[in-house]
């Protein structure tokens, strides 16, 4: 039985271990959190991989856990949470989605799988209240926008919209390619879902009616001939959406209307300015704080970009520093931990990062081996 004198020495203890982490730069958060988290990681099968995995890393010591494999599938390319449940896109030609739930254990268990009436697909998000899940399609140039019941599982036929067109890179735009699928809300509350399309340059916009239907697209965004769209990224507070150009290797700044068009305002190079050689650009976050945007190169320069954002929304780039490895095509922000985890598909690497009070990234010198990632998040 603890004593009120040994309660009262614990506490003393707490705060000398707080005022100590404090000491060394850590927030209160960090410290009162466990520096212990879990992971999940997937990429690809058909190079190296087996489904998705299981791994611990510990944020204070940057030691990772032993990989676990937790199921076996074919091209787990992109995953997402929802509540317990699990939802991965099997990035194959007859392109499926699968549901599986988490027990305790962290096992997963699938539940459901279901075509996704497109091919290749390579993107998941979920409507901010977890009644439809949207897929981007690649190959196919689709969207696939299913809704969920209230179990979070997929219900019924998708709404598929399919993009036509194509761009100036015979290689990488002879047809529609949807990279990207996500939803946004407008000034007036309404809803709807961007998709961006690497093959025909465009960005299109679907809006959402209270039913859940969508209308028929139009395009919101017009980039340069050539530029490969891939991803896009909101700004948390301002109507502000930036769009990482895979082909040209570029960040475009856009303004969002109360219609949904988007409109230029600035493009700037992902890379650094001596830069002379191949590559192709992948993976764009924004911080919570709206104050920095990163980005990963891929090819003969493996890096991250890290741009301020200015109070006008313009960009400026900060600093390009290695991934650690070939082919980041996907990163983790972990920014309560201040950390960043790079995925190098082609070395099968993850990479540790420290991020700095500046926004720019630190390498750590601690790496743990994952076949082929192209996916990670926090359990």
């Amino acid at each position: 039985m603890q004593t009120a004198k040994s309660k009262q020495t614990g506490k003393r203890i707490s705060a000398y271990l707080l005022s100590l982490a404090l000491s060394f730069g850590l927030s209160a958060t960090a410290y009162s959190a466990s520096p212990n988290i879990k992971l999940i990681a997937s990429g690809y099968t058909n190079t190296g991989g087996e489904g998705v995995y299981g791994l611990t890393f510990n944020a204070t010591t940057n030691q990772f856990g032993p990989l676990q494999l937790l199921t076996k599938n074919n091209n787990p390319s992109f995953g997402l949470k929802n509540k317990n449940l699990w939802y991965f896109v099997g990035e194959t030609t007859e392109g499926q989605l699968l549901t599986y739930s988490q027990n305790e254990k962290s096992e997963l268990n699938l539940l459901h799988k279901v075509p996704v009436a497109g091919h290749s697909p390579c993107y998941i998000s979920k409507r901010n209240d977890g009644k439809f899940l949207a897929i981007a399609n690649y190959h196919s140039g689709n969207l696939a926008v299913f809704a969920l019941d209230k179990k979070g599982l997929p219900q019924g036929e998708p709404q598929v919209k399919q993009q036509q067109g194509t761009g100036p890179n015979t290689k990488r735009q002879e047809a529609a390619h949807a990279h990207w699928a996500g939803w946004s809300q407008l000034a007036d509350k309404s809803t709807g879902v961007y998709v961006v399309d690497l093959g025909v340059d465009k960005i299109f916009w679907y809006p959402q009616n209270a039913k859940g239907e969508l209308a028929e697209g139009q395009v919101a965004y017009n980039a340069a001939p050539g530029d490969g769209p891939r991803h896009l990224a909101i700004h948390p507070k301002k109507p502000w959406v930036y769009v990482v150009n895979e082909l040209t290797n570029t960040l475009s700044f856009t303004q969002q209307d109360s219609t949904g068009k988007l409109t230029e305002v600035q493009k700037i190079s992902t890379l650094p300015a001596d830069f002379n050689g191949k590559n192709t650009a992948a993976h764009i976050v924004i911080s919570s704080n709206g104050k920095h945007v990163y980005t990963s190169n891929r090819g003969d320069e493996n890096s991250i970009s890290v741009f301020n954002i200015a109070d006008d929304g313009r960009l400026t780039l900060a600093q390009t520093i290695s991934s650690q490895g070939k082919v980041p095509r996907f990163f983790l922000l972990l920014e309560d931990a201040k950390k960043m985890l790079v995925a190098n598909q082609e070395s099968d690497n993850v990479a540790v990062m420290n991020v700095l009070a500046n926004g720019q990234l630190e390498y750590t010198g601690v790496q743990t081996n994952v076949p082929r990632p192209t996916f990670l998040a926090v359990e």
